[in-house]
């Protein structure tokens, strides 16, 4: 276009060959300073839109980076939520044997040292999922909370605040702030 321009000007035909219309309605500048504002237009059009794909490959590169470590922090999240299991059995065979049963001077060295060692054993299980972020909560007294608490049953005890967790099914364990599995509980029903 610009170089039919030059050619037309060159010529010194411009005027008896195009009309101005004529240039306007074929996307040519009618004169040299609709030339120079055209030109100044399409470079400020074709700046706006690189700094817009520049902010977008930026978006892009964050975005990923949060996926990545997001990715990181949670991958041992199925495995953590398998191991579970183990603990809660561990945690029912220590509650098994009563403390008094312990503590007697009659007991057989055998039990106790079984006790020791099972109570060791969900210790250093539990020290290794912490150590993975993971970490549980124990909700008794605390009010009801649908996003922490799975309410096993709930039983109406006079003298207790209504929706209060009165007994602990099974502990709650997060990770990273987040909940892993819920807590299984009782909870104080209304009486009415």
């Amino acid at each position: 276009m610009e170089k039919q321009l030059a050619e037309l000007k060159v010529s010194g035909r411009t005027s008896r060959r195009t009309s101005r219309r004529t240039r306007l309605l074929c996307g040519w500048p009618a004169r040299e300073s609709d030339l120079a504002s055209l030109s100044l237009s399409l470079s400020l059009r074709i700046q706006d839109n690189y700094l817009r794909a520049l902010a977008e490959t930026e978006n892009v590169r964050q975005q990923m980076r949060r996926q990545v470590e997001e990715t990181a922090q949670f991958a041992i999240r199925k495995f953590a939520k398998d191991m579970l299991d183990t603990v809660d059995i561990l945690g029912m065979a220590l509650r098994s044997v009563p403390k008094e049963k312990l503590d007697a001077p009659d007991v057989d060295a055998t039990l106790k040292n079984l006790h020791t060692g099972v109570s060791m054993t969900e210790s250093e299980l539990l020290r290794a999922l912490k150590r993975h972020g993971v970490e549980p909560f124990d909700p008794m007294g605390e009010p009801f909370d649908p996003n922490l608490h799975q309410a096993a049953f709930q039983v109406a005890i006079p003298g207790k605040k209504p929706g209060t967790v009165f007994q602990v099914e099974k502990r709650g364990f997060m990770i990273k702030n987040r909940v892993l599995r819920p807590a299984q509980v009782g909870v104080v029903k209304d009486d009415a």
